[in-house]
């Protein structure tokens, strides 16, 4: 089974999930990357003097590279850097990160910074259950994701087995 998206559609699903908040904005994909600007005075939980500084230097810009597949774990790093205020917003961007895939199943992500981005890392294996749980033709059914890409369009193959 192949299930591709455009990011359109990707990004209307992800939003009605509550994935991803209304801060994030202007996205658009390329190859094997997503870009997006964020709001970061507008996400949930950024503390007072974050949320004051941030909204006067404006909206950050973030990139989602996709790094590939390996020994059945999906790997994405999500890089944030401000225009105009350079330094580093990795550990940031991890803990809001981390945050939001808390909302997940144990063991499905995890996330960690190294060298500047913030990584994730997908386990293709305990991915399976809860595609079928969002597909409903696929409700009951076993799937195995066998590869994920990111870019202008999500496209995700699987197996049923």
């Amino acid at each position: 089974m192949e299930l591709t998206l455009g990011l359109d559609e990707a990004l209307t699903l992800a939003r009605a999930a509550d994935a991803i908040p209304s801060a994030v904005t202007d996205v658009r994909g390329g190859p094997q990357r997503v870009q997006a600007q964020v709001k970061v005075h507008e996400l949930p939980g950024v503390p007072g003097a974050v949320r004051m500084a941030t909204r006067m230097a404006g909206p950050v810009d973030v990139r989602v590279e996709d790094r590939g597949v390996t020994d059945r774990t999906w790997r994405v790093a999500v890089v944030a850097s401000h225009p105009v205020l350079r330094m580093d917003l990795s550990g940031f961007v991890t803990e809001a990160v981390r945050g939001q895939l808390g909302k997940l199943p144990a063991g499905v992500a995890t996330v960690h910074t190294q060298d500047g981005a913030t990584v994730v890392e997908i386990s293709l294996d305990r991915l399976g259950p809860l595609v079928g749980e969002m597909l409903p033709a696929a409700r009951g059914v076993r799937l195995r994701v066998d590869d994920v890409t990111l870019g202008e369009r999500l496209r995700l193959t699987a197996s049923v087995g």
